[in-house]
């Protein structure tokens, strides 16, 4: 037979299936462990820093999309009517004040979802 000489015993069959099991239950406690090393934390601050990151890139957002806008519109009315730069500086101030107004509004929308007493840090080494 061409094949028999690379065929194990039944006597080594059986030792190689308990160290492949041997070997199968030791990478299973080390993936385990690395699982665990590597799992999100759990710790609410964190979840709470990632969420005041997200709002803080939001309002800043806010504010540079009203200045970007209102200059573009400036920019192009002047082009058309040819009054270069008086719309465009015009423009740039009211795209910052409307930044700013919905910097304002979206703040207090976020300070109404905050529980009481959470909204200020106060220090009261002061005293």
């Amino acid at each position: 037979m061409a094949g028999a000489e690379n065929e194990p015993s039944r006597a080594q069959g059986g030792r190689d299936a308990d160290d492949i099991r041997r070997r199968l239950d030791t990478l299973g406690e080390q993936l385990a462990s690395a699982q665990a090393r590597h799992a999100p934390p759990t710790d609410p601050d964190v979840a709470g820093r990632g969420r005041a990151m997200g709002q803080a890139l939001r309002l800043a957002t806010e504010l540079v999309a009203g200045v970007v806008v209102g200059g573009f519109i400036g920019w192009a009315l002047d082009r058309w009517l040819e009054t270069k730069p008086f719309l465009m500086v015009v423009f740039l101030l009211l795209g910052a004040a409307a930044g700013i107004l919905n910097v304002i509004r979206t703040a207090k929308a976020m300070q109404e979802g905050v529980p009481p007493g959470k909204d200020l840090k106060v220090d009261d080494d002061d005293d």
